[in-house]
């Protein structure tokens, strides 16, 4: 593990700092099982995809200074996408967004993380090897839809279970 301490680092930590700041005034309003249980879906899918797409063959793109896997590059994984998806999430059922609403939510979304993508790669977080950031477009949306899938479906259970 190759570990050199700069900007890239500073961005990964202010970043996940800022995302848990966002995050915590809103923890309560989730039940703690699925908090857990959307921490550990974002966790596994985000680094699925993650990794598959930085190993070979595809090499796309890496995390931070070099090719190999940094330190620093985790904590996107272990906070940022779990509280961007659970800020996500608290607005998407606080304001019970359905049908149109749901879709214009997802494409504000969307544009909101290509936008933080950008930022990341003009930072040197993300360095692309062979990723466009057009790609990222139809990925965020599946991404929400799956996330909002699977969030119905725990609260569902959770709620069977419960009563």
């Amino acid at each position: 593990m190759n570990v050199k301490y700069d900007w890239n680092e500073w961005f990964f930590l202010i970043s996940s700092v800022a995302a848990l700041l966002t995050f915590w005034p809103i923890r309560k309003y989730f039940r703690p099982v699925i908090v857990l249980l959307i921490w550990m879906y974002n966790i596994f899918l985000v680094s699925s995809i993650d990794y598959f797409l930085i190993a070979t063959p595809f090499t796309a793109y890496y995390f931070g200074d070099n090719p190999t896997y940094e330190l620093s590059g985790a904590l996107f994984h272990l906070f940022m996408y779990p509280c961007a998806s659970l800020v996500f999430l608290y607005f998407y059922d606080k304001f019970e967004l359905h049908g149109k609403k749901t879709v214009l939510y997802i494409i504000g979304w969307t544009g909101f993380s290509v936008l933080f993508e950008w930022v990341c790669v003009k930072n040197k977080a993300l360095i692309y090897t062979g990723w466009k950031l057009f790609y990222s477009i139809p990925v965020y949306p599946a991404a929400a839809i799956l996330l909002i899938i699977f969030f119905h479906f725990i609260k569902k259970h959770y709620q069977e279970l419960a009563y």
